[in-house]
């Protein structure tokens, strides 16, 4: 305030008493319409803003922005998960190829098989039975093993055996007699398979079979009838004993066959 009265004190020195007045009266009239035009705002409380989220769009926006986009996927770019399957393999049938070049052809898979430097394996023996000209014909299924051959054992054979390859699932051996133990081998470069009941049989013709079949039949039908026979004869010889017996009890039982006897 001191400083308001020099400053007026100032002013009435410096324009005269009359100044001083016109200046007032300017300084009021400046000061009211002022305060007219632009009055001072009021204070006004502070108020909090809520701020609205809308998931949706914003959500979109998001995947939107942050999903890359691609390009049409080319002819070679295309990736299918294929199931690996077996192999259309089977080992009792003759094949052109192995297991594994059908493996490497088509992305099968093939059983497990020991390596060549395990011995392998007894084959299957399937079948033998006699051929048009009586030679015996050997079927057999390959076994889980490397093989590089096969040999067809007869037992009481004369001469080497005879040998087949890898793929071979038949093989014919002449002058085998009837009922002569036939085996067939795996080999590889570890040696021979082991002969069992699985890849052995006894050579027995289907006619001999039959034949014999034919034969148990007839022999049995005769024991039966022979069997009968013998039956109806002890019964009818009982029953000749006990027809004499009662005849010999009736006659010791009459006086009068006693007395005639004595006379």
């Amino acid at each position: 305030m001191t400083n308001f009265y020099l400053y007026i004190f100032y002013r009435i020195k410096m324009f005269g008493v009359s100044n001083f007045i016109l200046f007032l009266l300017i300084f009021v009239v400046d000061f009211i319409w002022a305060a007219s035009v632009s009055p001072l705002a009021p204070d006004l409380p502070l108020r909090k803003t809520n701020i609205i989220y809308i998931p949706d769009i914003d959500e979109d926006y998001e995947d939107e922005t942050s999903k890359p986009s691609y390009g049409p996927r080319l002819p070679w770019e295309t990736t299918t998960h294929l199931i690996p399957q077996e192999c259309d393999y089977d080992p009792c049938v003759v094949h052109e190829v192995s297991c594994s070049e059908i493996s490497a052809r088509t992305k099968c898979y093939c059983p497990g098989l020991t390596g060549p430097q395990e011995l392998p394996l007894s084959p299957q023996l399937r079948e033998v039975k006699q051929g048009a000209s009586g030679e015996a014909q050997v079927h057999w299924c390959a076994p889980l093993s490397i093989v590089t051959h096969y040999k067809l054992m007869v037992e009481g054979r004369e001469g080497l055996p005879p040998v087949f390859g890898q793929f071979s699932r038949n093989g014919t051996v002449r002058g085998v007699k009837v009922g002569s133990r036939v085996c067939v081998v795996a080999v590889n470069d570890a040696g021979f398979s082991v002969e069992t009941e699985m890849s052995c049989t006894q050579f027995m013709p289907q006619e001999l079979s039959q034949g014999a079949v034919r034969a148990g039949v007839i022999a049995g039908s005769v024991g039966f009838l022979a069997l009968l026979s013998l039956v109806a004869l002890l019964l009818w010889r009982q029953k000749s004993c006990q027809k004499d017996r009662s005849l010999n009890a009736e006659g010791l039982g009459n006086p009068s066959y006693t007395i005639n006897e004595t006379l």
